[in-house]
């Protein structure tokens, strides 16, 4: 009886270590590690989106100079973070923007729960457009001042924001077009575009709306310039040069698990709206994320880098490149 009173003893202890342990990581992966000087000096504030058609209210984050700043904002910058990530994911590159003199705003766009609703128009190929629009009605709509709609607007998207910036603005989604190429990849390639799973929601909101894929991308944000890191599922996109296209700055690293480097390296060279495009040496899909703590260092996928790696010289980097690409493409062409 005491030796099934203690195995049953040391089975709860060590339950409840493993729930303790899951329930550390996902507190940590929510709330990554900030340095404490990014945002010195920076009015940071919290709001909230309110999504009618998708019945939530996403959490929102806008980054700015104090409005005594000598310097009047140049423009305004939206970001799309990666999938089931947080409006706080990209704050280096918030920060650094907004310290160059542009006002930065970022939705959660809360995938998972789009996803578990089992709703078409909450799938995250469709509400994400949605969201930034959202965010930039917002944006005007708590401007006092009424000086934010006279300035020219740039979006960045990582990922899967990265299609969420394209199919915002110039760029229409074409996901009738996910069946016949995946038919031609070898297997275990293009894991992102042609997981069943995937493809399974596509066919979900083609056979709902066959024009969906057009729908959601209206109405467009009026972007000049866009940053584009790793972004997913470009196959999906009418990447066409187009009348008034806007200038596109793309990054991707090297030895990226889920975007190919040599799709990147060919959409870079084939259209001149790509003003500068940056391969990150021995960077994988997941360089542009802050680094993380121990022990989710050593076990969580999108921690890890293709070689060990400091992720914030790079990031650093990247982010005053960006600065001078926006300086340049967004209010030097306006």
């Amino acid at each position: 009886m005491r030796g099934r009173l203690k195995k049953m003893s040391i089975f709860l202890i060590s339950t409840i270590v493993v729930l303790g342990v899951i329930v550390l990581a996902v507190f940590l992966l929510q709330r990554p590690p900030v340095d404490p000087a990014l945002e010195k000096g920076l009015q940071v504030s919290k709001f909230s989106v309110e999504d009618a058609t998708g019945q939530a209210e996403l959490a929102a984050q806008v980054w700015q100079l104090p409005p005594d700043s000598a310097e009047p904002p140049k423009g305004v910058i939206l970001m799309s973070h990666g999938f089931s990530a947080t409006a706080g994911t990209l704050r280096v590159y918030a920060a650094q923007l907004a310290r160059a003199g542009y006002v930065v705003a970022a939705v959660t766009h809360d995938d998972l729960k789009g996803l578990r609703s089992g709703l078409v128009e909450n799938d995250p190929m469709v509400a994400r457009q949605r969201h930034l629009q959202l965010l930039l009605e917002q944006l005007y709509a708590s401007d006092e001042q009424n000086t934010l709609r006279t300035l020219p607007v740039g979006i960045l998207g990582y990922s899967l924001g990265g299609y969420a910036a394209l199919t915002s603005t110039a760029f229409p989604p074409v996901l009738d077009k996910q069946p016949a190429f995946c038919e031609t990849q070898p297997r275990g390639e293009n894991i992102l575009l042609c997981n069943p799973r995937f493809g399974q929601r596509i066919q979900a909101i083609l056979s709902q709306d066959p024009n969906a894929a057009a729908r959601s991308q209206t109405p467009a944000i009026p972007a000049s310039a866009i940053a584009l890191f790793a972004p997913a599922y470009t196959q999906l996109v009418d990447m066409a040069d187009q009348e008034n296209t806007p200038a596109v700055f793309l990054a991707n690293g090297q030895f990226d698990e889920y975007v190919s480097p040599t799709d990147m390296q060919s959409l870079a060279q084939s259209h001149s709206y790509i003003k500068a495009h940056k391969e990150l040496e021995d960077a994988g899909h997941y360089v542009y994320l802050p680094s993380c703590p121990w022990p989710l260092s050593l076990f969580m996928e999108n921690c890890k880098d293709p070689k060990p790696i400091e992720r914030a010289p790079k990031q650093t980097a990247l982010a005053n490149e960006l600065v001078a690409f926006f300086d340049e493409n967004l209010v030097g062409a306006n």
